[in-house]
């Protein structure tokens, strides 16, 4: 018999969490038995602590944007706000895949979304998608990670079905 292990469950309930689409109004968010906070530069972390250089997104400068809300509207916020893209120079093969050359001469609208979209990093085959920025001032990153349809990138509102599903702002590396 096969054992499983003791995360699996909750694995599993961040990823299918993750791949539903949500609204504002009709969002139902379960408590989090254990803290899931993503990294920029690994895999999930489970249980950070305090101490931890990656903090979930309770930030005064953010205040004015929310999970569900059309990721046009939120990225208008993040520049307004001084927050900048961070460029991803491999974009086009994550978006698009390693045949990227050939589908971007045939003017494949993912490659587009790299183009207008210079903090996109990577979308996967279920409309997830991760953004990247950093904060002009204080150097802080910001990672986004957004559920829906990629070619919705500049719809504004309600009708926008490119929406954020969370964020997470790291802190600056020591030097």
């Amino acid at each position: 018999m096969k054992r499983m292990c003791s995360l699996c469950p909750l694995f599993l309930y961040v990823t299918v969490a993750a791949c539903q689409p949500s609204t504002p109004s009709t969002a139902k968010v379960a408590p989090a038995v254990h803290p899931v906070v993503q990294t920029t530069s690994g895999p999930t972390t489970e249980g950070a602590d305090a101490t931890s250089s990656t903090t979930p997104i309770v930030d005064a400068t953010l205040d004015n944007v929310h999970k569900g809300m059309a990721y046009a509207d939120f990225r208008t916020a993040l520049l307004a706000d001084g927050w900048r893209p961070v460029v991803d120079l491999k974009c086009k093969a994550n978006v698009v895949g390693a045949a990227y050359k050939d589908l971007c001469s045939k003017g494949s609208d993912s490659c587009k979304a790299c183009n207008e979209l210079p903090e996109l990093s990577a979308c996967s085959g279920d409309a997830v998608c991760m953004m990247r920025f950093r904060d002009a001032d204080t150097h802080r990153q910001l990672e986004v990670t957004t559920y829906g349809d990629i070619r919705d990138r500049a719809a504004h509102g309600t009708d926008s079905q490119l929406n954020v599903t969370g964020w997470t702002v790291s802190s600056p590396a020591p030097h």
